[in-house]
């Protein structure tokens, strides 16, 4: 009896994190209009992505979710039902694949890049995996021409990566300015602030990752500056639940921190009046934080996550898109 009950317990268990490992979802509602949910009242909505890892395809061979052609699908028809709702897209980080020198590598790094110049994202966020190909991207010589290439270089943040003088290092943070038919109180606008910050790698006691510097630090000088520019400001850190909530509750001046790296295992917190979200697990859903203002000026939020499956159309010009990127990438492997 004491080895079936042992064997339950272990079973459970292996079942438990077989499904965390595919990216263990609630209920989603069966319709995608349902999905989006009411027009309520919001502001603003701000749609986040994090953790894609240079994957512009669906991911999870048991229950196919994301990718670039379904994460524009989402986006098409949000626009589509919140007509005159404005919409920011933030890349939370860890968008690019690796930071290697293999060309293959460096092939796919170059498709993200291709897809977030042709279907932009307003602020990204280099996570520390992002660093090394930014850098490259961000010499000072050639920039102004990769600049044009590349518009999405313009939208780069981060207050803590730690660059030679021969890089142009990436802003702090942006202000993006929004204007939305629900502002009709003390309010016609909403300047939105986004501050980028990421973890280091976890090294031995004593050894610090030059990379970076400390996020902690940073965001103790950064966030006073840009708070005084915006009325609502984001911290949006690639890091882990632990870290998320320490920058919550060293910098009360944050409305939201954005968990980056927390790949959506826990629901939102609340530190003070600050609000911390997580991000959908790597590329299968759709991170969606609402933005609500009252007539006095007062803000609040509400945080959907929803997943990237059959039920959200893939955009046609986003899947010609990736399933090009696909054979160039094999012909480039078959020509090695």
């Amino acid at each position: 009896m004491f080895r079936r009950s042992l064997f339950a317990i272990l079973l459970t268990v292996v079942l438990l994190v077989a499904a965390f490992g595919q990216g263990l979802t609630r209920p989603q509602p069966a319709t995608l209009d349902e999905r989006l949910g009411t027009d309520d009242g919001f502001a603003l909505a701000i749609l986040i992505t994090s953790n894609m890892r240079g994957n512009l395809e669906t991911c999870d061979c048991n229950l196919p979710r994301g990718g670039l052609a379904r994460r524009i699908g989402y986006l098409n028809a949000f626009k589509e039902k919140f007509k005159d709702v404005p919409v920011l897209q933030v890349e939370a980080g860890q968008f690019w694949y690796t930071s290697s020198n293999d060309r293959l590598v460096s092939l796919q790094n170059e498709q993200v890049t291709r897809a977030y110049t042709r279907w932009p994202v307003d602020v990204v966020n280099l996570s520390r995996n992002d660093l090394a190909q930014a850098e490259r991207l961000l010499a000072k010589d050639g920039l102004s021409e990769r600049m044009a290439q590349f518009p999405m270089l313009k939208n780069l943040i981060s207050a803590n990566s730690n660059y030679d003088d021969n890089i142009a290092p990436p802003a702090p943070f942006l202000i993006k300015e929004v204007r939305s038919p629900q502002l009709t109180g003390k309010r016609d606008k909403l300047r939105i602030g986004f501050v980028g910050l990421t973890e280091p790698y976890r090294t031995s006691d004593g050894i610090a990752d030059a990379t970076v510097k400390n996020m902690y630090e940073a965001a103790r000088r950064v966030v006073p500056i840009a708070r005084k520019q915006c009325d609502v400001l984001v911290i949006v850190a690639h890091a882990e639940l632990a870290g998320a909530m320490k920058l919550a509750s060293e910098n009360p001046e944050a409305d939201v921190v954005i968990a980056g790296n927390a790949e959506g295992l826990f629901n939102t917190r609340q530190v003070g009046k600050t609000l911390v979200v997580p991000t959908t697990p790597g590329n299968i859903q759709s991170s969606d934080l609402r933005v609500y203002v009252d007539k006095e000026g007062h803000v609040s939020f509400k945080y959907i996550a929803t997943d990237l499956d059959s039920v959200v159309p893939s955009d046609a010009e986003a899947k010609a898109y990736v399933q090009a990127a696909r054979l160039e990438r094999e012909r480039a492997r078959y020509n090695q």
